[in-house]
């Protein structure tokens, strides 16, 4: 396992310098068309996990606003640079790390948000325990994709190598790795341009 995650750490910092020219525009306004509908409050503390190159700072920050506060995390240091070339800012933190074991304090985040990134994931089970402690109670996991599950399973067989098979599990699978974890009020949709699973810490 910790050598497919190596791989998969490597193969994230080789694109990063690159990665922004393969966001196409649709794919940047689906982002932010579903960043938006969740409606985060003013204020929120949020961990946006696998933040990649910072495709969705821009709108977290403009949620949490000035009294709100964003962490960035992500396995390729590489891509945490160029977010934080581009994104600069007093409230974001950026953090090297692996969302199966976090360097943070219990119940620390409002709101995690794992946009674009689940599939790659390897220990999905260890990740959403902890998402769990380190969400307030109350506090929400959303796990989306700017395309729906066969979609974005269909691409990274296509695209074969060390991300072959990283896929979005089926919503029974979904709904157990999360339960399993402590999560309730889960709610899956899977339309035709965007994937959104969210589960809450009660």
């Amino acid at each position: 396992m910790e050598l497919i995650i190596e791989r998969i750490r490597s193969f994230f910092n080789s694109k990063a310098e690159s990665w922004d020219c393969g966001i196409s525009a649709e794919t940047a306004r689906k982002s932010e068309k579903i960043v938006r509908s969740l409606a985060i409050r003013p204020g929120s503390a949020v961990l946006d996990v696998g933040c990649g190159t910072g495709l969705i700072i821009p709108w977290l920050t403009e949620a949490v606003g000035s009294r709100g506060r964003v962490t960035a995390l992500d396995i390729a240091e590489k891509m945490l640079l160029v977010a934080r070339r581009k994104y600069d800012l007093p409230n974001v933190e950026y953090i090297h790390g692996s969302i199966e074991e976090t360097p943070f304090l219990d119940d620390s985040f409002d709101e995690i948000v794992c946009h674009n990134c689940f599939p790659h994931v390897m220990r999905k089970v260890e990740a959403a325990r902890e998402m769990f402690r380190v969400l307030k109670r109350g506090g929400r996991v959303s796990v989306s994709q700017a395309e729906n599950r066969e979609s974005v399973n269909r691409l990274y067989r296509d695209l074969d190598g060390v991300v072959a098979m990283d896929l979005l599990p089926d919503d029974r699978i979904m709904r157990d790795i999360f339960e399993r974890a402590g999560f309730s009020g889960i709610k899956i949709y899977d339309g035709d341009e965007q994937y959104l699973f969210q589960a809450y810490k009660l």
